[in-house]
């Protein structure tokens, strides 16, 4: 199974609104700006993750979106099923049928045995990214204590300087 690239623009509009101040939403714009891709395809991500309340969405002037949870209240697994539904590995096309449809029992059990397989294995998956935090994931790949907070709507700063300010002083304060 191979997650979808929309899997890994959402996780990164998320992680882009864990480290935006939460008192200014961030624009759709900005968001496909630092992402990249279809303006059209990356409002349907953000819409994906503000139908499975992990942003919230506010219009007009100073409008745009924001996390709708805390970064330590949002999981992997919450990304993966807000972007890909319901997790089911085995597509079952009926092939255990046709293949041994002379020895019925055979058939409707080989379905259920490899049903009940690859079910307990999409259970395992997702309970192993049910424990994986957001913010977790943002400490550990900055290496710093708590998530840094900028104002990625201002295009006119340079972002990286900023964040490196910010991840300097985070990581002398230890």
């Amino acid at each position: 199974m191979q997650l979808a690239k929309s899997f890994e623009q959402a996780a990164c509009v998320l992680v882009l609104l864990a480290t935006q101040r939460p008192d200014m939403p961030l624009t759709a714009d900005v968001i496909h700006d630092r992402i990249g891709g279809s303006a059209t395809y990356m409002r349907k991500i953000i819409r994906k993750l503000v139908v499975a309340n992990l942003v919230a969405s506010t219009s007009g002037n100073n409008g745009g979106v924001q996390l709708a949870r805390s970064p330590e209240a949002i999981t992997i697994k919450d990304v993966v099923l807000a972007i890909e539904g319901p997790l089911q590995t085995f597509p079952n096309h009926g092939y255990f049928d046709q293949a041994f449809k002379d020895v019925e029992p055979v058939a409707d059990e080989g379905t259920k045995v490899v049903n009940a397989i690859f079910s307990q294995a999409d259970k395992l998956w997702l309970d192993f990214l049910g424990g994986q935090k957001i913010a977790t994931l943002i400490k550990e790949l900055l290496a710093v204590p708590q998530i840094p907070v900028l104002n990625w709507n201002n295009q006119s700063d340079d972002k990286m300087d900023e964040l490196n300010q910010i991840l300097t002083r985070m990581r002398a304060d230890k």
